[in-house]
C-alpha cells in the first residue's frame, strides 16, 4: 500500500473509468502496485493476524462470529484482546470521522519498522491536506539506528469546518502523508468524512 502509485505512465493522476475525473481513494485505494517499490518499501506498519482479531472484536464482533474465519477462534475472549477503538489498528492508511460540535479533533498513533538495509535513516514527513483540515505530526521527524529499527509517531487531524447538528452531509475529502528519507517514498492516504447528527 505504501508503494503504490497514483499516477498513469503520462505522469498524470489517475482516473476514473466512470466520468474521467481523478479518482480518488474511495475509487483507487491505495493506488496502483509497484512490485519492485513494494520489494524496498523503506518502512512498514507492521500487523500480526492477532492484531486483526482484535480489531474484529473492536467493531462488535463476538467469538461465534469470528469461528466463521476461523474454528480456533471460538474460543477468542474478545473482553480480553479488544482494541480500544477500531482506529488503535496499526494499518497504514487513515479514515477520519469528524461529528459536529466539539467532536473536531481525532488523534490516532501509529508505529513503522524500517526494513531497509542496516544502518541509520532520517524520516522525514510530508503532509497534503484539504483547505478544511489541520494536520500534525510529532515527532516531526523519525530518526532510526541499527539498535532503533522500530519507532512510533502520533498524527492529529483538526477540522476546520463549522458544522451543527442537522448540519447536510459533507462531501468526503481526501489526503495523504508521505514519510520521505531521500531514497523512499512511505505513502499513507487518508479520507475526511464529516458525519451529520440529527437535532435533538
Amino acid at each position: 500500500m505504501t508503494s503504490s502509485y497514483n499516477l498513469d505512465n503520462s505522469g498524470k493522476n489517475i482516473t476514473d473509468l466512470v466520468d474521467g475525473l481523478d479518482a480518488k481513494p474511495f475509487d483507487v485505494g491505495s493506488g496502483h502496485v509497484d512490485p519492485n517499490r513494494a520489494l524496498h518499501p523503506g518502512l512498514i506498519y507492521d500487523i500480526a493476524p492477532n492484531d486483526y482479531v482484535a480489531f474484529l472484536c473492536s467493531i462488535g464482533y463476538n467469538s461465534t462470529q469470528l469461528s466463521v474465519f476461523d474454528d480456533d477462534l471460538k474460543k477468542v475472549d474478545c473482553k480480553s484482546i479488544g482494541l480500544s477503538s477500531p482506529s488503535d489498528l496499526n494499518y497504514p492508511s487513515f479514515s477520519v470521522v469528524f461529528g459536529s460540535g466539539s467532536s473536531n479533533k481525532v488523534k490516532y498513533t501509529r508505529t513503522v519498522k524500517n526494513v531497509e538495509k542496516l544502518g541509520s535513516a532520517i524520516y522525514k514527513p510530508t503532509i497534503r491536506a484539504p483547505s478544511s483540515v489541520k494536520i500534525k505530526v510529532s515527532p516531526k521527524k523519525l530518526v532510526f539506528s541499527d539498535e532503533n529499527r522500530t519507532l512510533s509517531y502520533k498524527i492529529t487531524f483538526t477540522s476546520l469546518v463549522k458544522r451543527k447538528k442537522g448540519d447536510v452531509m459533507k462531501e468526503p475529502e481526501f489526503g495523504s502523508i508521505e514519510w520521505r528519507d531521500g531514497v523512499h517514498v512511505v505513502r499513507s492516504p487518508i479520507a475526511f468524512t464529516w458525519i451529520t447528527t440529527t437535532k435533538p
